[in-house]
């Protein structure tokens, strides 16, 4: 009787694991937006850095595929493979990666400015339309104009009358449409009370852009504001107010005090009085001022500041900084913050910037994470606490210099080459105590994964 011949077993298909790099694409993604929405990163550096290094993003792609590939060899698997969906993403990746690299410079706030781009505008035919006229103004404690859309700028004017150009353009179907539109839209001012009222909004107004260039007696306080388009105020003896929701604005040679709300670049200079900046900015330069400074809004590209000869209070998401008076500079954009010549007492709390200060006096406490801190104090000496993690301290100490040290390095070190302190760098917490010549303020550090430095000037 014949055996009958083994039936081998099934065979079974083994499908190609799944590449890693999906989950870690999505895990990266969800840690940069998590940043980006909590204020850690400024939108503006994130739209910098992808622009220039995301070809980084295609190295470590290539070795994640290389390292699974060499893994799956080495235990006798199949190698993961590259998907239809994965080579059409690479593809959508390179091109909007690479336009993103040459629109970098571009000023995407101020481009619908420049086109005459704006809500509810349309492709249809624009007319050009020019008015002028001139305006008593003899009594009223304000000049208020309201623009829909457009710019606006006022200098001085020679006598007590408004003197105004309104530069025109008109969306319409056809000319003559456009023509009643343009008789339809002849600004003036009107008086409400202690207002001067000039109002470009609502009805006709909407269909258009309207720029105007107005001269003004300069006495008469003023407040401009628009939805889009750029604000410039010049020679004003009286308190400014402007605000923009999409624009530019400048402020110069304004005795009384001004407050401006924008989004977009601001620049602010030679003003008497208080100075209030609220909104989003971009680039902002603001100086000379002789009153206080209250900046409070979040910035995408750089911020100067010099010269504020009373309290300075700078706010933004990830910035808390306040003192006393500014002589010098300071400056702050894609993480770095400096500062020079400033008159304590200085507070700030800040993370993620690198963090200068030269030539300080007075008081001095910053508290910082994931940036170094370097303070170079003059004499006298303030009462000094700085405390960072993450990263170290950098002081440098006037020669003569007198004062009490208690500073303390967790899993870092400490290094003093010129002054007769306790040092210890023995254990986990590094430490240093002591006093110098004859005491005097205390000085306080304490780094978290950093080391401090101490030196003489």
């Amino acid at each position: 009787m014949s055996t009958p011949n083994p039936v081998p077993p099934p065979s079974y298909y083994r499908p190609r694991p799944r590449s890693i790099f999906g989950p870690l694409v999505l895990i990266t993604l969800g840690v940069i937006f998590l940043l980006r929405t909590t204020g850690v990163i400024p939108g503006q550096s994130l739209r910098l850095w992808f622009a220039h290094y995301w070809p980084l993003l295609l190295i470590l792609w290539g070795v994640a595929k290389l390292a699974e590939y060499i893994w799956a060899r080495s235990h006798g698997e199949p190698t993961p493979h590259m998907g239809g969906g994965s080579i059409v993403f690479l593809v959508f990746f390179i091109l909007i990666a690479t336009g993103f690299s040459r629109t970098a410079d571009w000023n995407w706030g101020n481009m619908g400015n420049d086109w005459n781009w704006g809500p509810g505008w349309d492709w249809g035919n624009h007319y050009d339309y020019t008015d002028n006229f001139s305006q008593p103004i003899t009594a009223g404690d304000q000049v208020k104009i309201l623009c829909n859309q457009g710019d606006i700028s006022v200098t001085a004017s020679d006598d007590n009358q408004a003197h105004a150009v309104v530069h025109k353009t008109l969306r319409s179907d056809s000319q003559n449409n456009a023509n009643n539109l343009n008789e339809s839209t002849h600004p003036k001012f009107t008086q409400q009370g202690g207002i001067w009222l000039l109002d470009l909004t609502g009805g006709d107004y909407e269909k258009g852009r309207f720029n105007i260039d107005l001269q003004l007696p300069r006495k008469i306080a003023l407040s401009l504001s628009t939805r889009r388009g750029n604000l410039n105020i010049s020679q004003r003896d009286g308190n400014v107010d402007l605000s923009t929701d999409n624009g530019n604005a400048t402020v110069a040679e304004v005795k009384g005090s001004a407050n401006v709300h924008v989004r977009g670049d601001v620049t602010v200079k030679n003003v008497t009085g208080n100075v209030q900046i609220e909104g989003t900015i971009d680039d902002g330069t603001v100086s000379d001022i002789n009153g206080t400074l209250d900046f409070n809004a979040g910035y995408n590209g750089n911020v100067q500041i010099s010269h504020v000869s009373q309290h300075l209070h700078f706010k933004s998401v990830r910035t808390d900084l306040q003192l006393a008076k500014l002589d010098g500079e300071l400056e702050m954009g894609d993480g770095d913050l400096r500062a020079s010549s400033v008159t304590g007492p200085v507070r700030l709390n800040t993370r993620s910037n690198e963090v200068h200060l030269d030539d300080i006096s007075g008081d001095v406490e910053v508290d910082n994470r994931n940036g170094v801190v370097e303070l170079k104090p003059k004499a006298p000496l303030g009462a000094i606490d700085i405390s960072n993690v993450h990263s170290g301290i950098e002081l440098t100490l006037p020669e003569e210099a007198s004062f009490q040290l208690d500073a303390q390095s967790t899993s870092g070190q400490i290094e003093v080459n010129d002054f007769s302190l306790n040092v210890d760098n023995s254990g986990r917490d590094a430490t240093a105590r002591g006093t110098v010549g004859r005491g005097g303020p205390n000085i306080r550090l304490r780094a978290d994964r950093g080391t401090i430095q101490i030196r003489k000037d």
